[in-house]
């Protein structure tokens, strides 16, 4: 595993390449790869139970790595790893982190299929842009479900009455008061040491996770993230971020995004993508945790047929090959307030829990409103450990799946916004409004009806 002062090193004395050079090489190499390694998607059945497909993307993505490299945009250099320094990091990587303090502690693993642990669960709306006065109890409608093990900040888009800018001062404001009061959440559900995941969800830059290198704001048991850029490329801002996380001793996790239809290609193009960022991610960044977010071109949505069944084979590629810790964004169409976005939370629930995979929470709206509550989440949480303890195999998770996206394909096209937390909430006693509890009651009845087996 290559250090930060070597990584730095070959980001300036690499190939050098222009970025639409490398963009046009990534798409050649990635489809030639596709061909060679048989991968094909399966619409019916977006959970991916072939080994020996799941395996070949993971020779796939490490003859990618070792092709493309990662390109530091910055300086138009490749930043190159051999095959033994990729598998080596992957293999250095920890497979059980406790996450938190004390009695709220949690663990995060490196899953391997039915290994007999349920998923670490991630509430909260990241990325999601949230107006100073309901910031704290939207996250106090997370931090008060029990269910989920670890919490994700949303941003907040304005501090007295301005609005945040990327690479200004009130960046640096509103990371810290983002973390402020996700404590002040957790603290009010006597909750105090929960893990908040990717701190700093205000910032676009370094300098929000600068700022918050302090433990009255991201405690060592707290984690912050460092993207990389799609497809395959990092810059200074982001290794301005690794050089912060080696310095600051809280964990670390990095974010990609492979673009479905974008310089990856399809969907299996994508998976190949993403399961090189993740490979790459480790070697240059150190990280020990990733969030994995598949992005459809046309939908965004993780609830697509093609998001879920990219997730399901990255996370059952490296449960087989290469463990390494893996939380997969499950970012929904619909907002609060509609039946569609709880049965995405659910169908996303089945997949993710039968592919190896840990959470990344719930992005409503794609991260676009602040039409988002812990209701939504909490229903995700309870599918999960549902399927955890019904034994489900992805042949049953497969046909339910199928029965569920029927209920918000619809949706895809015309999406159902629903409704901002403070028309789906009271704001005071942090209860969802009586017909968001009847839509999820109804819901929950349905998808019990359909064969899950709730135990709450």
């Amino acid at each position: 595993m290559a250090d930060i002062f070597e990584v730095l090193r070959r980001a300036e004395t690499g190939d050098y390449i222009k970025e639409d050079d490398y963009n046009m090489k990534l798409y050649k190499t990635n489809k030639k790869l596709v061909k060679k390694y048989g991968l094909k998607f399966d619409k019916e059945n977006v959970i991916v139970s072939d080994d020996q497909m799941a395996s070949n993307l993971f020779d796939a993505a490490l003859e990618l790595c070792e092709e493309m490299g990662m390109l530091c945009v910055d300086t138009s250099r490749v930043i190159r790893f051999t095959r033994e320094e990729l598998l080596q990091a992957l293999e250095k990587a920890p497979k059980d982190m406790l996450l938190g303090e004390g009695k709220d502690a949690r663990h995060l693993r490196a899953r391997r299929l039915k290994d007999g642990y349920k998923m670490c669960v991630c509430g909260g709306c990241p990325g999601t842009p949230l107006p100073e006065e309901l910031f704290l109890p939207i996250m106090m409608s997370y931090a008060k479900e029990p269910l989920l093990d670890i919490i994700i900040p949303g941003s907040l888009v304005s501090i007295e009455g301005m609005d945040v800018k990327t690479g200004g001062p009130l960046e640096i404001r509103a990371c810290r008061q983002e973390m402020l009061w996700m404590r002040e959440a957790l603290v009010r559900y006597g909750r105090p040491g929960t893990h908040i995941y990717a701190a700093g969800e205000s910032s676009a830059t370094e300098l929000g996770t600068l700022a918050i290198c302090n433990e009255r704001y991201m405690r060592p048991t707290d984690s912050h993230m460092i993207p990389v850029l799609s497809e395959l490329k990092t810059d200074n801002i982001r290794l301005s971020r690794v050089m912060t996380g080696l310095e600051y001793p809280s964990w670390t996790t990095s974010l990609m995004d492979p673009i479905i239809g974008g310089f990856a290609g399809g969907v299996e193009g994508a998976a190949v993508v993403g399961a090189a960022a993740i490979m790459l991610a480790t070697a240059a960044y150190g990280v020990q945790m990733h969030c994995l977010h598949a992005i459809h071109n046309k939908y965004v949505s993780v609830s697509t047929r093609e998001g879920m069944w990219m997730d399901s084979i990255i996370g059952r590629a490296f449960a087989l090959r290469s463990p390494v810790a893996i939380l997969a964004d499950a970012w929904t169409t619909c907002g609060a307030g509609t039946e569609e976005v709880l049965y995405e939370a659910a169908a996303l629930a089945i997949a993710q829990e039968l592919s190896a995979l840990n959470t990344d929470s719930l992005g409503s709206t794609n991260g676009v409103y602040p039409n988002c509550s812990g209701l939504e989440n909490r229903l995700f949480a309870e599918v999960v450990d549902a399927v955890f303890h019904m034994g489900m195999t992805e042949e049953e998770g497969n046909a339910m799946i199928r029965k569920i996206y029927q209920k918000y394909e619809h949706t895809l096209d015309e999406p159902k916004l629903g409704q901002p937390f403070n028309e789906v909430y009271d704001v005071k006693t942090i209860e969802p409004t009586p017909a968001w509890q009847a839509c999820y009651d109804k819901v929950k009845a349905d998808l019990r009806d359909m064969g899950i087996q709730f135990r709450f």
